[in-house]
């Protein structure tokens, strides 16, 4: 009988700490996030390969979350071989946003059989740089989305789309014919304004941080790489 009470009483003291326990470990992440950080909005939080760390992306953002400790970590993950990998998540997110890009507002240029999308600056080096590697490509048609850095870009692209011939002017700005200060053709035409504006939300909505970025077969290519664009094109 002394043997069945005190294992009893041993269940008793048990079960509290196991409801308890319980309780402590059902609380997702993603939960506890939202109580410690009530004003920090996100559109996911993830686990990473590292044990008590979590990813949380904003959209537009990446930085990593530990519920044990109450604390948010910014900066870059990389691994020993020297991969970033908060930079391939990053780009890995933006691919996913950019299977549903309204293609049919991009200034298109070619007529080729692979898609290239491109964000640009008309005023970039880098942009200019690959205009020059893909004019000389029959085999893509780029589709172009406009992300002026300055008000100096911001003018070239509106004196580009304002232009009756849209895509001998948008060669001349990206040949350098309209630079020093050289005059602009800036027209006041809604449908223009329209376009520079879905073009900007369109950045807002990928996270876009800087120019160029491409998008080809399903993966983004975040500045002019072209070993690593002409690989894609092949494969």
């Amino acid at each position: 009988m002394k043997k069945l009470t005190a294992i009893f009483l041993f269940i008793l003291l048990l079960f509290p700490t196991c409801v308890f326990a319980k309780n402590v470990t059902s609380v997702s992440p993603t939960d506890k996030f939202k109580k410690d950080f009530p004003k920090n909005n996100f559109e996911s939080i993830t686990p990473t390969g590292i044990k008590g760390v979590y990813e949380v992306y904003t959209g537009n953002q990446l930085y990593y979350y530990m519920p044990k400790d109450d604390v948010i970590l910014y900066g870059s993950l990389v691994s020993k071989n020297g991969v970033n990998i908060t930079r391939e998540s990053y780009l890995k997110k933006m691919a996913q946003k950019m299977t549903k890009l309204p293609l049919d507002s991009a200034l298109k240029i070619g007529n080729g059989k692979i898609t290239v999308v491109e964000f640009m600056d008309p005023n970039c080096y880098h942009c200019r740089q690959a205009y020059k590697f893909f004019s000389q490509r029959k085999d893509v048609t780029v589709n172009v989305f406009f992300f002026p850095l300055s008000k100096e870009s911001g003018d070239k692209i509106k004196h580009i789309l304002c232009s009756k011939d849209v895509l001998k002017t948008y060669e001349d700005v990206m040949n350098g014919k309209l630079d020093n200060n050289a005059p602009l053709s800036i027209c006041t035409d809604k449908k223009v304004d329209d376009i520079v504006k879905t073009h900007m939300q369109i950045s807002s909505q990928i996270g876009l941080r800087g120019t160029p970025l491409f998008y080809i077969k399903g993966q983004v290519i975040d500045g002019f790489d072209p070993p690593v664009i002409e690989k894609l094109l092949k494969d």
